[in-house]
């Protein structure tokens, strides 16, 4: 992944009435220098403070017409924003023409990225990342903060005898030396599963066994007080658990006994009801019957009763007609004869049916009387039955309920005895974890994890630092070598931190300025910028330093033309980088070829006087 830099354009000041103070800065290199107590050192912590820096600004006397800073800030793509923050603290307010301006929290927030800290990260595309804070390998969120200091050089820090990566104000070495490992390599602590502390495990350990000494100790009061015969706790179960199956196996069978009886009850009061229903109505189909035979009774006497009618008057057609007097074979009409012998004839043959008829009906008759004494057999039967199998639920319900009885008293003590079992389990189980945790050791940390940077990396980047102090005429053969126990620069056999302060200033400025050409060619997570306080300061006038000697180094150091190297080496690379650099000593000749500068002269009638 590239990572294109950015630079600061300018840092304003506003106050009220249009009150304006601004300081330019170049896109390459800018020098701002003057005199002390001109505004140099306060113009760095006011870059600091409005990204987000949680430092008040100094409380001078001439920033008192002043309410806000702002800093304009050319970001990658030629994104141009504005930063906005009130000059006693607080808040953000974030500038970007096109987009409406939003407030953003001055301190990081992993969780809500409204804040200038997760803004800047994502313009180095480094959000979400992960440092390692200490040797167990915890994590932390990597801020803004963690870069500020690498990249804004303040005067006390360039000249201490800490590593250039340590902010002294934070004494946090492992992260420092993490924040530098990530920045050299891309790669964060995110996989790195962290270990338990030492101190942490004591701690930890000791706690956990008194925790477990109270449960156990709470364990055996309760034991105590309701048991007074643990060891006969598991034969008393297996009894009653013994018991408990037998009633439940009897309770079972019972069940399925009244189940089986019930089921032949209802099957028996359904069938009983049924055959009633079909005595009553054969019983009506009886009476229908008697009835029917009287209507085949009277219908046969109705019947005969015209054929003996038809019969006589048929006989006496053989005597002389009484009307006329004339004998049979002189008779010239009927008389109505041949009628009178067809309703005979068909009285005779209806007389023959209807006997049929009821014939059939007396065989139907006696056979549903035949029917109807079975079913009363059959209801009789089937009641006599019936009470048998009432007389056995009866028998059979007392038993149950018993059983139940029984079952109802043995379950509560069945479930003392399983809770004093499991008393006596958990009260076991907790001796063994509390011997467990007196027994247990801190884990040891894996030799094999890789901490910090790697030895060819260190090398490149002293190749680097080499280079850089070659460009800038610093004596001596100039063989760096990056030491990974303090983190800092041996150059020529000698320890940066063994010499004066001013040779430690321009060492200082020569780490971070290899830093960031180290991160720029290889496209490593770096802002692009580096503001640096003093790093001259070899060549500070003893004149205006009463009592501060100069040692050998810087002796030889203030002999060569380190100073005009300096500069012009940072002013040919600035199209690779933006360099800001805040001095106490007059510039070389012909700088203004190669950088921007601006003079604070500290004199109210000749040229800017100061920042403000």
């Amino acid at each position: 992944m590239t990572y294109a830099g950015w630079h600061i354009d300018r840092l304003r000041f506003t106050g009220a009435d249009d009150l304006e103070a601004i300081l330019e800065f170049a896109p390459g290199l800018t020098l701002v220098y003057g005199a002390s107590n001109t505004g140099k050192s306060f113009a760095v912590k006011a870059i600091d403070f409005i990204m987000g820096g949680g430092r008040e600004l100094p409380d001078i006397r001439e920033r008192n017409p002043y309410n806000k800073v702002w800093m304009d800030l050319t970001l990658a793509q030629n994104r141009l924003v504005t930063l906005e923050r009130g000059i006693v603290g607080g808040g953000l307010n974030l500038h970007e023409e096109g987009t409406p301006s939003r407030a953003l929290n001055p301190t990081h927030n992993a969780n809500n990225p409204a804040n200038i800290s997760t803004f800047l990260l994502r313009e180095m595309g480094a959000t979400g990342k992960k440092i390692a804070v200490d040797a167990s390998g915890t994590h932390n969120n990597l801020t803004f903060r963690d870069i500020a200091g690498i990249v804004l050089t303040k005067e006390i820090a360039i000249q201490s005898e800490a590593s250039p990566i340590e902010l002294g104000d934070r004494g946090d070495i492992t992260r420092e030396r993490n924040v530098l490992k990530f920045m050299m390599t891309g790669e964060d602590d995110s996989a790195v599963v962290p270990l338990v502390k030492p101190k942490d495990f004591k701690t930890g350990r000791i706690a956990k066994a008194s925790m477990l000494l109270d449960m156990i100790d709470q364990l055996n009061a309760e034991i105590a007080a309701d048991y007074s015969d643990t060891e006969g706790l598991p034969d008393q179960c297996a009894r009653i658990n013994e018991t408990l199956g037998r009633i439940e196996t009897e309770l079972s069978s019972a069940r399925t006994s009244i189940r089986t009886l019930l089921d032949e009850k209802r099957q028996l009061s359904s069938n009983i009801s049924a055959t009633e229903r079909r005595s009553v109505d054969i019983s009506l189909s009886l009476v229908s019957f008697e009835q029917l035979e009287a209507v085949y009774a009277s219908d046969i006497n109705r019947l005969e009763g015209l054929e003996e009618a038809g019969f006589l008057l048929r006989r006496e057609a053989t005597d002389p007609c009484p009307v006329c007097g004339a004998p049979p074979e002189a008779q010239t009409h009927s008389h109505g004869l041949e009628g009178i012998e067809e309703v005979r004839a068909a009285s005779e043959i209806e007389v023959l049916k209807i006997k049929q008829q009821r014939g059939e009906l007396i065989k139907t008759v006696e056979d549903t009387k035949a029917e109807a004494l079975k079913l009363v057999i059959s209801i009789a039967q089937m009641r006599e039955t019936l009470g048998v199998v009432e007389r056995k639920l009866e028998e059979a319900t007392p038993n149950i309920d018993e059983q139940q009885r029984q079952l109802s008293e043995i379950i509560p003590i069945r479930d003392h005895v399983r809770r004093g079992l499991d008393l006596l389990k958990r009260r076991d189980e907790f001796i063994k974890q509390r011997e467990a945790v007196e027994a247990s050791k801190a884990p040891k940390h894996a030799e094999t994890i890789q901490r910090g940077l790697s030895t060819q990396t260190a090398k490149e980047l002293a190749d680097v630092v080499s280079s850089v102090l070659g460009e800038w005429g610093f004596p001596g053969e100039r063989q760096v070598f990056f030491d990974l126990k303090t983190y800092d620069l041996i150059i020529d056999g000698k320890e940066r931190r063994n010499n004066g302060k001013g040779v430690r200033a321009i060492t200082h400025a020569a780490f971070k300025v290899a830093l960031l050409l180290y991160c720029r060619e290889r496209g490593l997570p770096h802002p692009g910028f580096l503001v640096l306080d003093t790093p001259l300061l070899t060549y500070r006038d003893p004149m205006k330093s009463p009592g501060d000697t100069f040692t050998a180094e810087e002796h030889e150091l203030r002999k060569t033309d380190l100073k005009e190297r300096f500069f012009k080496h940072l002013g040919h690379i600035g199209d690779r980088a933006q360099f800001i650099v805040f001095e106490n000593v007059d510039p070389p000749d012909g700088i203004a070829k190669y950088a921007s500068v601006t003079a604070f002269t500290n004199d109210l009638d000749t040229g800017r006087q100061g920042l403000l």
